[in-house]
């Protein structure tokens, strides 16, 4: 492979939505460790790291994930170059646009690869030796997708045809369909002209740049007004809102890829899934014997061909076939395994009914630790707070709610207005509202406390913040 360097650009933006109940707004696929014990982050920045060339990556995510993606690096050491934390999502067109004009701070033209952050590659040295042959095509001129050599009929994915071959393992691009329906895809299963889309791109940052200002204008203009309106702070660099709101919303592929006459295909052989829907997590497990996956505590009798998701609870099943069964602590999905596309749709009905359901678990990551719902109704919430050692609260007030905490295990730290004093096991206090106040855990284990909040509002925008180790503003969470 070239020595040119490759900059990784892991887009970490999605939802997820076909992977609901686990999947959900405020912890996307790409943060769970469905596929190991990893999250799906996580494999793929050690995947880029392992390749030759390569520096640590670029990563963009949604401003509200900052704090995941950061502490999921820093659970294993992994390095990154700088996260970009979008307001709003604009698709992946703009975010690589952006991202290319960032690496050319460094007055080099590298190239760059852009990759999602939720695809499973199980045979990484077939992904390297597939980008090995698109870096001379790149280095060329040229920009490179990866076409995915189709395994099955799948009607949820984008397909590229190829045209004439160029070069040993490169081809003309001829055509692109996006997610064609079950007939249509039938017959490209059957043609050797035609792949899946894999989302994978690499090209010259510059020679991205030129395409987008060629086909793109106002796209191009945009991004560059955003970068440079955009502040350093903590190893990220925060999109203003302004900028990106004015933005075309697009993915590399409709916004350039199809209008270019610089796209070239590459083939990739390496066991990928894009991890789309819960088929694609039983077809890419391994299903046993009788074509069952299944994971957790789970009974299976007289049971075939199904997907057994059991996250808290134990799922026994009778005769039962052809079923994707998912358990969460608040949901739980029943569907036929070939109309596992279509929970997408339950999502959409969540969100339009506000459920919270469609934002996030009843555990909820944060930068200082965890807090779990227990229980709910009319004017109280009970919580499971956990604090990690040398971490703590921001100082804050609620103007509609107070607070009782009862410490688990551990030692609380407690700042009360103007007090401030310890809480060890089985010792409680009395947050009032209107009150400043302040968690703090300063010892070697986790803090662990159960809190009561009573009031005629319980969310979590009633939050005033003073300080914040994280420079979390009062409407962030």
């Amino acid at each position: 492979m070239s020595k040119q360097i490759i900059i990784p650009v892991v887009l970490a933006g999605g939802i997820g939505t076909r992977l609901w109940p686990l999947s959900r707004e405020q912890a996307s696929k790409q943060f769970l460790r469905l596929t190991g014990k990893q999250s799906m982050l996580q494999y793929t920045v050690q995947r880029l790291l392992n390749l030759p060339h390569t520096t640590p990556p670029i990563i963009t995510c949604n401003k509200d994930h900052q704090f995941l993606v950061r502490g999921q690096m820093r659970e294993l050491s992994l390095e990154y170059r700088t996260i970009f934390l979008e307001p709003i999502g604009r698709g992946t067109g703009p975010a690589a646009l952006i991202a290319c004009l960032e690496t050319l701070s460094d007055n080099i033209d590298p190239l760059v690869l852009i990759v999602p952050a939720d695809h499973v590659i199980q045979n990484e040295a077939e992904f390297g030796a597939a980008l090995e042959v698109g870096v001379t095509s790149a280095e060329a001129g040229y920009l490179v997708t990866f076409g995915v050599l189709p395994t099955r009929t799948e009607s949820g994915y984008g397909y590229i045809q190829r045209g004439q071959e160029l070069q040993p393992g490169v081809f003309q691009l001829a055509s692109f369909v996006e997610k064609p329906n079950l007939s249509a895809a039938t017959d490209y299963g059957k043609d050797s002209r035609w792949f899946w889309n894999s989302g994978m791109f690499l090209f010259k940052a510059n020679q991205y740049i030129e395409e987008a200002k060629q086909y793109q204008p106002e796209m191009f203009a945009c991004c560059r007004q955003a970068l440079e309106e955009s502040e350093n702070a903590h190893g990220c660099v925060h999109i203003p809102q302004s900028s990106l709101t004015q933005c075309d919303s697009g993915s590399i592929d409709t916004m350039i890829m199809e209008k270019t006459t610089k796209g070239v295909l590459v083939p990739l052989d390496a066991m990928w899934s894009d991890v789309g829907s819960w088929k694609a997590m039983w077809e890419i497990n391994k299903p046993d014997s009788n074509g069952n996956v299944v994971h957790g505590d789970a009974i299976t009798r007289n049971t075939s061909n199904t997907l057994v998701y059991a996250d808290h609870k134990l799922i026994a099943t009778v005769g039962v076939e052809n079923l994707v069964i998912v358990d969460s602590s608040d949901a739980l999905l029943v569907c036929h395994l070939d109309k596992a596309q279509e929970v997408q749709d339950v999502v959409a009905s969540l969100k339009s009914d506000n459920r919270e359901e469609y934002r996030q678990h009843r555990k909820v990551d944060r930068p200082w630790g965890t807090y779990e719902t227990v229980d709910a109704g009319e004017e109280f919430r009970v919580k499971r707070i956990t604090v990690y050692p040398g971490c703590r609260l921001s100082l804050q007030s609620h103007s509609k709610r107070a607070e009782h905490w009862i410490v688990v295990s551990g030692c609380a730290q407690v700042t009360r207005g103007r007090e401030q004093f310890a809480l060890s096991k089985n010792e409680s206090t009395y947050i009032p509202a209107n009150t400043k106040h302040r968690l703090e855990n300063s010892g070697q284990t986790n803090l662990v406390l159960v809190e009561v909040q009573t009031g005629s509002y319980l969310e979590e925008d009633d939050i005033v913040r003073y300080e914040d180790d994280f420079d979390r503003q009062s409407g962030d969470f």
